[in-house]
């Protein structure tokens, strides 16, 4: 475990929302994709941090983050951010392709992926819960981290 995940000190809240993650981790019978919804800066980020830390030695290779993987793949794509909202269909198409590659290779090796920091995704009206859905299954799990924001709607479907 990382030095400064071992120092990392829930709140009450995330207390909780660490109990509940862990039993529907550790006793669903349903494996699948879990959404983790809170506020902007809520702290969803470190709870998804501590739970891996406690479950694996190499954390980091189970977590994603979303906007990061995403812009880095724009980037390679020549992509010219300054057009990106006039370009929504090439964009979307990119951010999915991107996205399920990165899925479908995590779940080849491993059982469980944390998708967080995910805001990019939500101008393009990006279903992200059907595209983690074709590989969260048999007993594989996806944890997204979902912002909750009155100004972005989460597709839940």
């Amino acid at each position: 475990m990382s030095e400064m995940i071992k120092e990392i000190n829930l709140t009450e809240n995330q207390k909780k929302a660490y109990e509940k993650l862990l039993s529907t981790y550790e006793y669903s019978l349903r494996r699948g994709t879990i959404c983790l919804i809170g506020d902007f800066q809520s702290g969803k980020t470190t709870l998804v941090r501590y739970f891996l830390s406690n479950k694996f030695q190499n954390y980091e290779k189970y977590y994603l983050n979303v906007n990061l993987y995403l812009l880095d793949r724009l980037k390679q794509e020549k992509t010219d951010f300054s057009i990106m909202s006039k370009i929504k269909a090439k964009t979307r198409l990119i951010m999915s392709v991107a996205l399920q590659d990165a899925i479908e290779k995590h779940f080849t090796k491993e059982n469980l992926l944390v998708l967080d920091a995910i805001e990019i995704i939500y101008p393009y009206n990006l279903d992200l819960v059907s595209l983690v859905s074709r590989y969260a299954r048999d007993g594989k799990i996806c944890i997204i981290c979902v912002p909750e924001n009155d100004n972005f709607i989460f597709n839940f479907s």
